[in-house]
């Protein structure tokens, strides 16, 4: 099957892909529809009124939702398709136009438009250590960002750049989506195909703004001056230019495995107008879809929707100068074999030209438009969508090899790995030292994009402080000589395991000066403290560099980072309680408990 979600009259829907069997053209159909329709026309048809069909009407209403109902729910569904198709070409052709919609009179959303997890994996191919000096083996574990729901967009709708973010070049590339169907914890490496629901299109976009605002290193592209070339800002720099708001489109379809058959049997392309730049295979991945599955499950719980997209298989980054999108339309282009063809067209607006969030590409953004801003009271760590975390953001930071940096250093993780003051945490089996840290932390209130200087504090419902365990488990799996990458990403995957990021279950609504604020954080029987003026960036700083291309939601979560306040501990059989406090910001209290599986 292909499964599609859609917008029509500002309504979300989803459904599957039939052909018309008369003019050809796609349609597709709502399944909640069909069963009361079939109903009305079966009983007046000869041959089908005697074996009349029973179909739930009782579908969930988005289809992240759809694939929860698990194997069987597809199966159900399926049969459906199959039996409305075999009823169209025997009995009714009309009825098509009761249950569905042509494709070209609805707006395709990316099929699961608001992710929990939309996870690209980078350096995943041959092309990334064929012929480099100094790789003499690879760590086979994987490497990636995760993208916030602003960054997803729909086939057709425009990829935006702006703020100079496709000057002097951007760059793109397709790769292989994969939708998780049926979630789980500790996925066996032989059961990971089981908890795919099927595959899908994605065009991987970047570029260059984050290595423009470098001090003397605008107009440079993708390179950096010897002084940040710390893998944590190469990181920031790279990846906060892919998590940035279109930059992910992601579509037409999800097709599911029985329709694929083998994922890494299938041709790849990528085009620009038409044009062929690159042709690639789906078996140059080199972590394949059970390893990834098997790896991240190790750690965090994969749920129904989750995207996880697998890097190029062929060129990484095809460039496209800013002189051309200046001065010729621009139509993105990837396409993968039994999956879909993907276009978008690229626009480009004037530096501080805003996005306006009602007719924003991304329909997370649009949909979130309709909330009013958030008050402390009605804040909770499940309105999450995103969180952001800064590194190397305090003054002892440069004694650790992160030297100061004039633009800060940031990341964006799961919302999962958020948590709430009493919850007790669970270790992953892996997890074997922890390090504890008490940090400072902002909860957004509004939709936030381009915040000017000066103007983030609008944008803040409350300061709080936050708890963050790093599972220090994951260095141990990286074998030296190691790429840089593979050495600094347990720092960053570490926080990212379910509830390891642990806020006061209620906000206070204090957003005053985040500076000369005590920190107290005790582990089991150890006790460290710090203050929150060691901080290098604030709050306010970094919101205007996070919004600066990406869209920050309400309810968001944005760290300042761990500063020397910090414990690392061996972990233990027992519990072990926590508790952290900041100066007039609140309080957290939670137990750290031994895996139970």
């Amino acid at each position: 099957m292909r499964l599609a979600t859609f917008l029509l009259e500002n309504t979300e829907s989803w459904g599957f892909v039939i052909a018309d069997p008369v003019s050809g053209e796609e349609r597709i159909v709502e399944p909640t529809r069909v069963p009361a329709v079939l109903e009305r026309t079966i009983l007046s048809t000869s041959g089908y009124a005697h074996s009349r069909p029973e179909f739930r009407d009782d579908w969930p209403a988005d289809l992240a939702g759809a694939l929860a109902s698990g194997d069987d729910g597809l199966s159900e569904l399926a049969r459906l398709a199959r039996f409305l198709e075999r009823y169209l070409a025997q009995s009714d052709a009309a009825v098509l136009d009761l249950v569905s919609h042509r494709v070209a009179d609805v707006e395709l959303l990316a099929p699961i438009p608001r992710p929990r997890l939309c996870w690209g994996l980078v350096t995943n191919a041959p092309s990334f250590v064929r012929n480099k000096v100094g790789i003499d083996h690879l760590n086979l574990f994987p490497l990636g960002h995760q993208r916030p729901q602003g960054s997803v967009i729909g086939s057709g709708a425009p990829v935006i750049m702006r703020g100079g973010h496709h000057v002097p070049l951007m760059s793109y590339n397709v790769e292989l989506g994969v939708v998780i169907g049926r979630g789980g914890r500790y996925i066996a490496l032989e059961d990971a195909m089981d908890h795919v629901a099927g595959f899908t299109t994605v065009t991987d976009v970047a570029g260059t703004y984050y290595y423009g605002v470098v001090p003397g290193n605008e107009g440079r592209g993708y390179h950096l001056p010897p002084e940040y070339d710390d893998w944590l800002y190469q990181a920031t720099a790279s990846w906060g230019g892919k998590i940035a708001d279109s930059l992910c489109p992601v579509g037409p379809y999800l097709v599911t495995k029985d329709e694929v058959g083998d994922p890494y049997d299938l041709l790849v392309y990528t085009r620009q107008n038409g044009r062929q730049r690159d042709r690639a295979h789906t078996s140059a991945m080199m972590l394949g879809i059970e390893r990834v599955i098997h790896w991240y499950s190790s750690f965090a719980t994969l749920h129904p929707g989750d995207v996880i997209h697998f890097g190029t298989m062929g060129v990484d980054g095809l460039p496209i100068p800013s002189e051309q999108l200046e001065r010729n339309p621009t139509v993105l282009e990837s396409e993968i074999e039994d999956v879909g063809l993907l276009r978008n067209p690229v626009r480009v607006i004037e530096p501080h030209e805003p996005v306006p969030f009602e007719s924003h590409p991304s329909y997370a953004v649009r949909r979130a438009a309709q909330e009013p801003p958030l008050t402390a009271s009605e804040w909770s760590v499940e309105q999450a969508r995103h969180v952001y975390t800064a590194f190397g953001n305090h003054e002892q930071a440069a004694g650790e090899g992160l030297p100061r940096l004039a633009v800060p250093r940031f990341l964006n993780g799961p919302a999962s790995s958020l948590g709430a003051s009493g919850t007790p945490v669970e270790l992953p089996v892996r997890a074997t030292e922890l390090e504890v840290a008490i940090e400072l932390a902002v909860v957004i209130r509004r939709l936030t994009s381009g915040t000017a200087r000066g103007g983030a504090k609008d944008a803040m419902l409350s300061l709080s402080p936050l708890v963050s365990l790093c599972d220090l488990s994951f260095a141990d799996t990286v074998i030296e000589p190691a790429r840089a990458g593979e050495r600094h990403i347990p720092a960053v995957y570490g926080r990212w395991a379910d509830g390891f990021n642990v806020l006061p279950s209620v906000v206070g609504g204090e957003v005053g000066e985040w500076r000369e604020r005590r920190m107290a954080l005790t582990v089991g029987d150890e006790e460290v403290s710090a203050s929150t003026s060691d901080y290098l960036f604030g709050p306010e700083d970094l919101i205007e560099a996070i919004s600066a291309q990406s869209t920050l939601f309400p309810g968001d979560v944005v760290t300042l980072g761990s500063t020397t306040a910090r414990v690392v501990r061996v972990t233990a059989e027992t519990p072990v309680r926590v508790a952290a406090a900041i100066d007039g910001l609140g309080t957290i209290a939670f137990d750290i408990v031994p895996a139970s599986h």
